[in-house]
This record gives C-alpha cells, sequence and structure tokens, in this order.
C-alpha cells in the first residue's frame, strides 16, 4: 500500500481500484438502483395500485432490502402521472404528519403553526386540483412500522378524500415486517382491510450477486476487480441484504488495498467480515 498522505482511505482506495465513486456506499442511490426480480415485483405492485386507483398499498421488507431507494425509483418513473409526497422519518403527532406532507408536496402555509385542519384542507384542496389537471397524489410513508396506531388510523381518514366516482389519493406504506404484525391489531382492522396491495421485497438471490456487483463497479467507472469464487461468501455473509453487501464488499476493498492487491479475494471477504463483526 503507497502511502496515502491527507487523502481520506476511501479515496485512497477509489484511486487504487480506479474508480470515479464509491460503488459500495451505503446511502440510497437512485444511480446505483439494481432491479432484482424481487424489486421489480415491488416496483410492479406499487404502479398497479397507483394506477388502479387502489387507495393504499404495502411494501414490506427487512432493513437494508431496498424499500427506500425502490420507492424514489418509483416516484421517478411516475412522476409524469403523478405528485408524491416521501415521508421518510417516523411522525410523532399527527399534526407532524400532515405538516410533513404539506411541506414534501412543495406547498406553503400562511402561518407558521398552522392547526390540523388547516394542514388538512390544504392537502386536500392540492389532491383536487392535481386531479382536476389529471395528476394523482401519491403519499408514501417510510418505516411505517414506527407510527403510533392513531396516527396509522388518522392515515385511514385522509384517504377518504374521494369524488363520487373515484378515490384521489394513494397511501404507500413502507415497513419492516413488523408492519403486518402492527395492522393485525383489532384497533386497526379497518386500515388493515383497505390495503388491497401487498408485496414483500426480499434480498437478492445468491444468482444475482454478480450482476449487483458488476452493475455497482461499472457505474463507479471501474472494471472488474474480484475473483467470481467470493460471490457465495459475499451471499453467507449478508444473506443478500443489499446493504450488507455493500458493507462488507467496501470493507473488503479498504482490506485489498491495503494489501496492495488488485484483486479483491476471498481473504479481504474475511477481513472484512470479521471487522464488521469487531473481531
Amino acid at each position: 500500500m503507497k502511502g496515502t498522505g491527507l487523502k481520506s482511505i476511501h479515496q485512497a482506495y477509489m484511486d487504487f481500484f480506479g474508480l470515479k465513486k464509491r460503488p459500495f456506499a451505503i446511502t440510497p442511490d437512485p444511480e446505483f438502483y439494481f432491479e432484482s426480480s424481487s424489486h421489480k415485483k415491488a416496483l410492479v405492485h406499487m404502479e398497479y395500485a397507483v394506477t388502479e386507483k387502489m387507495g393504499f398499498a404495502m411494501v414490506t421488507g427487512e432493513v437494508g432490502t431496498g424499500k427506500t431507494l425502490t420507492a424514489r425509483i418509483f416516484m421517478e418513473k411516475m412522476r409524469p402521472k403523478i405528485n408524491s409526497a416521501l415521508i421518510l422519518h417516523p411522525i410523532l403527532t399527527e399534526r407532524e404528519l400532515l405538516y410533513s406532507i404539506v411541506q414534501d408536496l412543495g406547498l406553503r402555509m400562511d402561518k407558521k403553526r398552522p392547526t390540523k385542519k388547516e394542514l388538512l384542507d390544504k392537502i386536500s384542496s392540492f389532491i383536487l386540483s392535481s386531479a382536476e389537471n389529471g395528476k394523482r397524489t401519491v403519499i408514501i410513508i417510510d418505516e411505517a412500522q414506527d407510527l403510533k396506531p392513531n396516527i396509522l388510523e388518522s392515515l385511514r381518514l385522509i384517504s377518504n378524500l374521494e369524488t363520487g366516482k373515484e378515490k384521489l389519493l394513494d397511501i404507500i406504506l413502507l415497513g419492516q415486517p413488523e408492519l403486518e404484525k402492527k395492522l393485525s391489531r383489532y384497533t386497526l382492522r379497518q386500515l388493515n382491510q383497505r390495503i388491497l396491495v401487498r408485496t414483500r421485497l426480499n434480498p437478492l438471490q445468491e444468482e444475482e450477486i454478480e450482476a449487483y456487483l458488476d452493475m455497482r463497479i461499472q457505474k463507479s467507472g471501474g472494471e472488474k476487480f474480484y475473483d467470481s469464487s467470493i460471490i457465495p461468501l459475499v451471499y453467507r455473509y449478508s444473506k443478500g441484504i443489499p446493504r450488507l453487501i455493500n458493507a462488507v464488499m467496501e470493507r473488503a476493498l479498504i482490506a485489498a488495498f491495503v494489501d496492495d492487491s488488485k484483486i479483491l479475494k476471498k481473504r479481504h471477504l474475511k477481513l472484512a467480515h470479521a471487522s464488521l463483526l469487531g473481531e
């Protein structure tokens, strides 16, 4: 390994491997979207829910499977047909939820602290105006398993806006598997019955991992720098979860860089895994 001077370790390994970007950063980035069979299915379900005006849809998956990134891809793909809001963080109160929706839809309020009614009226007015212009409004709630039951119930009430012929608002809930358990509560039965479109975002299959790695390396401006024999180890260490694949691969890149090796090998994966475990 050559001296890195004042370079960050990330910049140093990027230079070493001829990369323009970090190929395995864990931040969701639409440029690095990989459409596995499961991600494609989730997108199809989301599009169906909105196109058919189903009112509610739900996408569940373990942490790191790509729910947020898939939602961003969906929003971009449907941009000509919808106005959308993506609420990323758990909401504490109904007013905070409404205010977050107003902000993400790009709306302005005349008052600094509008009431719940004023916020709801603003959202309703926007939804009606959008419908008149041929666009549906879609609200996507991330980490929905963290919402309190009363907030989940308030979403059902918000969704009731409709004309005599159709509903004007679609709400897509993104959450970990615990969301399904929460919705099974008796107090949330009306909301649960309204969610007619449901899909699970699964981890990558082992046979999809090599294509996933190659795509990210290519998008980062590099060429294949790993031995294909590492694939079973990558799958074993990550269980196919994209965020964990990225975490172990970035540590492995650093290990290969320190080893002055232009080829990422099994020993680098093993060092990376031990590092992630704190060993």
